[in-house]
């Protein structure tokens, strides 16, 4: 029987060929796509950056072949991704939401880009359920979440939140949570320029991830911030327009 898997049209990564030198890799989280950081791949590439919004394996198709991926698969996407940019640029960056965050922690422990910036970084999370999928995940393979749907959303939103947004996949999550142990590990290895930003109102990661990255990291902060009104995604919310101005202005930033 053949696979009638199919991504999103408006989750297709995003490649820019900027004329800079420069480049940046912009990074969505767990359960995310690449249409969340469309908006700030747009505004790098006018400042004239080469801009990469990969969509990491198993995400925006369908739940059964999110599950069939793992935390290995996820970031070997990505160190793909990073290495493809290095090779042909002296100076790239990396900008990560969420596990997305986690993941630029994990390419500056390795390597040497530019700078990370870090939004909503998932060092620590909520709700506190989620640290016991990996006892879960023998026994339950799903857990329905309590979730407010706007009638009024287009598609293929309908279509992530039933395919995703609508359950904790235990399995996943606990995929997930090797990223976040391996990531809290290799904080020290970390000696890059990093940026911080975190919302007061984000609802799935605590305020508390950014001091802990700020004690376990290998370089002093360059900057960090707190936003007020944010939901988790912050390009989704309120202060957009701010985030997208501040993003851009510590990528410019000469350290």
């Amino acid at each position: 029987m053949k696979s009638n898997i199919r991504v999103l049209k408006s989750a297709l990564p995003l490649f820019l060929e900027g004329t800079n030198g420069k480049a940046a890799l912009l990074q969505h989280g767990f359960n995310g796509y690449p249409t969340e950081m469309y908006g700030l791949a747009h505004r790098l590439h006018d400042e004239g950056y080469t801009v990469s919004v990969p969509r990491l394996p198993g995400h925006a198709t369908n739940a059964a072949d999110f599950k069939k991926t793992n935390w290995k698969i996820w970031y070997q996407h990505v160190r793909n991704e990073y290495l493809n940019l290095q090779s042909r640029f002296e100076s790239v960056s990396m900008v990560g939401v969420s596990m997305g965050g986690l993941m630029a922690i994990l390419i500056a422990a390795e390597f040497q880009p530019e700078k990370i910036i870090l939004l909503a970084p998932a060092m620590s999370i909520k709700p506190r359920i989620m640290y016991y999928t990996p006892i879960l995940k023998f026994f339950i393979p799903k857990l329905k979440r309590k979730r407010k749907i706007d009638p009024n959303i287009d598609e293929d939103r309908l279509y992530m939140e039933e395919e995703y947004w609508s359950y904790h996949f235990t399995r996943s999550i606990a995929n997930f949570l090797k990223i976040l142990k391996l990531a809290k590990r290799r904080l020290e290895d970390v000696t890059c320029p990093y940026y911080i930003m975190l919302s007061e109102k984000d609802s799935t990661v605590l305020l508390e991830a950014g001091d802990i990255i700020e004690k376990g990291i290998g370089s002093p902060p360059s900057g960090k911030l707190i936003l007020k009104n944010s939901p988790h995604v912050f390009f989704e919310g309120p202060e957009n327009d701010f985030v997208l101005d501040k993003v851009t202005e510590w990528m410019k930033e000469s350290i």
